[in-house]
């Protein structure tokens, strides 16, 4: 029941913001970050956000099992788009890491989640191709919580900002790095804890 309960909470929020997110394609002026900025800089921020989006819609779903198995080839394509959306986000976002607000706090954050995001999507690749289905499993974990900082930064500025009236520099700064951060602390706990464990409904 904890299982089920935890999927679809995660499912839930990461298509919400996913839903939001999108907006970064259809109507990118309804996103404050992406409506005052010009040029390559506003190209780079709809690439990142529209592949991003598509990314944490996807995840979920790469978990269940009975899917994997009754859907193969929707889990394997599924897969590569996920991975490739990846690769474009963690291009994007090593760059627009130095355009973000927050300062430096902000900036070394999202620049040390792209990287972590390139990393574990090409080790999830790489084990996949050699079979290792386990490692793959493992780095899909890691890879998806850093994905997942999409929903938690959302949560934790909402918490810092209206709720303890922080203001939204200070709290960005934090969230940049506690979005991904305690999301990898919390999969790298089920790994050696529970490494079986699933993480969705069968």
């Amino acid at each position: 029941m904890a299982i089920r309960v935890g999927w679809w909470l995660m499912a839930a929020l990461a298509l919400g913001v996913a839903a939001y997110a999108s907006m970064a394609l259809w109507n990118p002026n309804a996103i404050d970050f992406i409506a005052n900025r010009e040029g390559f800089l506003r190209s780079a921020l709809i690439i990142h956000g529209a592949v991003g989006t598509l990314a944490l819609a996807l995840g979920p779903f790469q978990f269940v099992k009975r899917l994997r198995q009754i859907r193969p080839q929707f889990h394997r394509i599924s897969g590569r788009i996920y991975l490739t959306c990846i690769l474009i986000s963690g291009v994007t976002g090593l760059w627009l890491s130095f355009y973000t607000p927050g300062g430096l706090p902000a900036t070394s954050g999202f620049f040390v989640l792209a990287i972590l995001w390139l990393l574990t999507g090409s080790l999830a690749l790489r084990a996949v191709l050699k079979r290792d289905y386990a490692a793959h499993r493992a780095w899909m974990m890691r890879s998806y919580a850093l994905t997942f900082g999409a929903v938690t930064l959302r949560i934790y500025l909402g918490l810092g900002v209206p709720v303890a009236g922080i203001e939204f520099n200070q709290v960005y700064g934090m969230a940049a790095w506690a979005s991904w951060a305690i999301n990898l602390l919390f999969v790298e706990w089920l790994l050696l804890a529970k490494p079986s464990v699933p993480l969705a409904p069968n």
